[in-house]
Formats: structure tokens, sequence, C-alpha cells
């Protein structure tokens, strides 16, 4: 079929609620849209946009792209980030080279966060619809274009990206064969109300309590001081299990903070709870020795972390809520009334997904400094409670020092495929996921990488200054 042929067919699918924006041809080297990073050019595809208005107040944005040629027979649908609000091509341009058909979805959000102000509609496109909706619409132009169904259909999302990837196995177990959840924003509701708890430590009565080199001056007094508790192996910069780490404020003392800091500080390692009922809502998010991290402690000094972080409440409370005045129980109970329907990713319940025979691999790094590690443990200890057994489709990989996403004082990839990191199923998860959905073979052990100056557009490291490190799923390393 040419191209043309293509193009007409793409034009002429139908599919409810849906508009097709663009179909036209990209030709190959066309640059990646995020300036300073090196994610290279994009093969030659054929460009697909459409809009998903499935309700008044909704408007889902999707980006589809098919490779010209050489296409592997598969669909990847990718995740977004963050409040989402737009496409991102650049992360888009890795599975092509690799022959997957890809997609993208804004979730809803193009208009900007705060789009959701009293609207249920763009609530449910971003907790899971959108994502929903992507699948159906790029399963059928895939369909349009080649003439038959992708073979498999697969799912990679990181933070967000993570929720998404965990509400389609526990929301839609027919949309994708294998899933990739990285460092998942799954308990979204009660994460953003630790989001808010950490703001007021660190901001109440003092705006901005730590700067980063406050940060950079704890992280290395911890790695002195904890190094046997946290697992920290010889000269590494990071910890195995920080979890296990127990500050005390008498190191804080020695740290030099001030009262207020470490008044402050405590409060983030401690979890958040409703101050009625006594009721945990959410574990610490600031794990010792992730501090000095991109997004830790100095970004909850940071003005723009409230903007950044708090939109899911503006979304119930109204755009002019005070935030140093909420109730982390009546507040939080009318957030929760409102929003968990829709956005947590936290049913157990994975039966469907796994009889229709599903693969889902969870990676989180262990010096994440906005969602903690142990959130997706507690996640994959629940699903294991509830059904026993699950190494058969659900396998958990802790990365050591990772932080969120990909980079980080330790291991820096191995869920994202940054320019990079090597594609192949020892060194890129969506690969191992690959192949275990067509093959059958389980991943047990994958190799994360780590770059040259922490900075991947430098190459990694060579085999044994970081680069090879075996991590061993989180079964067989407990």
């Amino acid at each position: 079929m040419d191209r043309n042929e293509q193009e007409r067919r793409i034009w002429a699918t139908r599919l409810p609620n849906t508009t097709l924006t663009n179909v036209s041809y990209v030709g190959e080297g066309k640059p990646a849209e995020i300036p300073g990073l090196p994610f290279g050019d994009a093969p030659a595809h054929i460009e697909v946009e459409l809009s998903c208005r499935p309700e008044p107040g909704s408007n889902i944005r999707v980006l589809i792209w098919l490779p010209a040629k050489n296409w592997n027979g598969d669909l990847l649908c990718v995740g977004n980030g963050g409040a989402a609000g737009m496409l991102l091509s650049f992360m888009m341009i890795s599975p092509l080279r690799l022959g997957f058909a890809v997609a993208n979805t804004d979730l809803g959000t193009s208009a900007g966060p705060d789009c959701g102000i009293g609207n249920p509609a763009v609530w449910k496109d971003f907790g899971h619809r959108a994502t929903h909706l992507m699948a159906v619409a790029a399963k059928a132009v895939v369909e349009s274009c080649f003439g038959r169904q992708p073979a498999h259909s697969y799912f990679t999302g990181s933070s967000t990206g993570g929720q998404q990837a965990l509400s389609s196995a526990q929301r839609y177990p027919e949309d994708y064969d294998g899933i990739l959840a990285i460092t998942p924003a799954f308990d979204r509701v009660n994460l953003h109300l630790a989001f808010l708890h950490d703001w007021l430590a660190v901001n109440r009565g003092q705006a901005g309590l730590f700067s980063q080199e406050d940060a950079d001056t704890l992280t290395r007094l911890y790695l002195a001081e904890y190094g046997a508790q946290g697992g920290r192996q010889g000269d590494d910069p990071f910890f195995y299990h920080p979890h296990t780490i127990k500050v005390t404020e008498r190191l804080l003392e020695k740290a030099g903070l001030t009262p207020a800091q470490s008044r402050g500080l405590m409060e983030l390692y401690q979890p958040v709870a409703d101050p009625v009922t006594g009721q945990p809502l959410y574990e610490a998010t600031m794990v010792p020795g992730s501090e000095a991290c991109d997004m830790g402690l100095a970004y909850r000094c940071a003005q723009s972390f409230d903007h950044d972080m708090f939109y899911l409440f503006r979304w119930v409370l109204g755009a002019d809520f005070d935030f140093s005045t909420f109730d982390f129980h009546r507040d939080a109970q009318t957030v929760h009334a409102a929003l968990d329907e829709h956005l947590n990713a936290t049913k157990v319940d994975l039966t469907a997904f796994r009889a229709r025979g599903g693969k889902l691999l969870l990676l989180h790094g262990t010096a994440d400094p906005i969602i903690p590690y142990t959130s997706s443990v507690r996640y994959y200890e629940q699903v294991r409670q509830a059904m026993g057994d699950v190494s058969d489709f659900f396998r958990l990989f802790l990365i050591p020092g990772m932080a969120h996403t990909s980079g980080g004082p330790g291991l820096q990839d191995v869920g994202v495929g940054l320019p990079a990191t090597p594609k192949d199923s020892r060194h890129l998860a969506l690969l191992a996921l690959k192949d275990w959905v067509e093959t059958g073979c389980a991943p047990s052990t994958l190799y994360p990488v780590t770059f040259r100056d922490n900075n991947f557009a430098n190459g990694f490291l060579p085999d044994g200054v970081g680069y090879e490190r075996a991590v061993a799923c989180y079964d067989n390393a407990e």
C-alpha cells in the first residue's frame, strides 16, 4: 500500500466523538521539540493528530506516529507527566526508532491544569479515560494505515504516566498486552495531600527553609552516618534501602540546622495522617538520601511547588483556596469524595488483566524525592496479599539510587530509555517486557546504566563503574 493510499485510509477512520485534525507525512530528520536535550531526529513517519470529546467539558488530544518503514507490528502508547497538558513528541522518538507505532495524549489538560476546576469531565479524562481512548484510537488508526491491528499493544509511562499505566491494568485490562509503570503516582489524591503536607512543613511561618546547599550537606552527612543502616555499598553515593534509616534530631543539630529547619525536616520524614482519626494517609515522601536530587528538598521550598502540585485541590476547592488553611480532615475528605473515583489507581484485583495474558512491570528508584519507592512496594505487596503468587504476570524492580523516573546519584536509567541507554532487553525494561509478552521469558534481572557526569548526553559509564550493575526483581532480592 503506497503512502497516499495509507493517508486516505487514515482520513476515513471513524471513531465516536473523535475528529481527525491532521494526517501528514514527516520526512526523516525532523528534530525533537525539546531545546537543549539531544533526543535526535525522528525517522520518517506518518503523523496523525486527533481530538476526542466524549462529553461536554472534555477535549482530549492524541498524537500518533506510524513508521514509514520497518514497522515491528506493535503499538506503544507513551504516558505523560505532571499535570500533562502537552503532547510529548520527544518521548516518541526512541520507540519510533525501535519500529513501534507510537501514541501519546495530553490527558485533556492542554488548556492548562486549571481547566479541571469544577469540571468532572477533565477529572475523568486525566484519571483514566484519555489513556483508554488513546488506545482505542491508535489501534483503529494503525489498522487503517497498515491493514491490520497491532500484533501487540504496550504502554509505558512514569510518574503521572505510571498512574496511567496502573489505571489501565485495573480499569481497561483489554487495552494493553504489556504495561511498564515507572515511579507511578497511583495513590494520586493522597500523594498530593503529602505534597501539601511537605510544603506546609518547610514554608509555614518562614518561606523556603532550605536551599540546595542545605540539601547537599544533609545528603553527605547521611551517607557518612547511616551507610550501614541504609544499605550503602562501598563508596556509593546512594543507599539501597533508605526507608530503614531513622533520622534523629541529634544528627540534624550536627548538620547545623536551625530549630525551624529541624522541625520542618522531621515532618517530611513522617507519614501523613488524618489529625482527627489518626488514620495514615500516605507514607513519608522524603526518603533519606534523596534530599539533593532534582525535585528534592529545595524544590519543596520553591515558589513554583504549590502551582505544580496543588492543581488537584483547586479542581475541587476553587482557584482562590488558601492552602495554608487546609484542614487534613475536613478538606481532605471533600477532595477524596470528589476525585478518588477518577484519579486513584489503587485497586489490587488484577484478575482480568492476568486472565487475558497481560504482563506488568513496575520500576521505582530508591532515591526518588517526589514519589517514595515505598509506595510501589506497598502496592505490590497488597496485590500479592490479594492474589497470591503474581510472578507469572507482575514483577517489581527497585533501582538503587535512581531519582524520579531517571537520573539521581546512583543507577540512572532502565525504564525511560534515554538516548545513551542501550536498546536491548537487558538495559531497557520496555524490551524486557516485550520479550516477556511475546516469548514468555520473564525478566528476573535488569541492568540499569549510569551516565558520565550525570548527563546522558555524555554516554554511559564503562563496566565496573556503574554500568552493568545487575538489579534483581523484588521477589528475588528480598
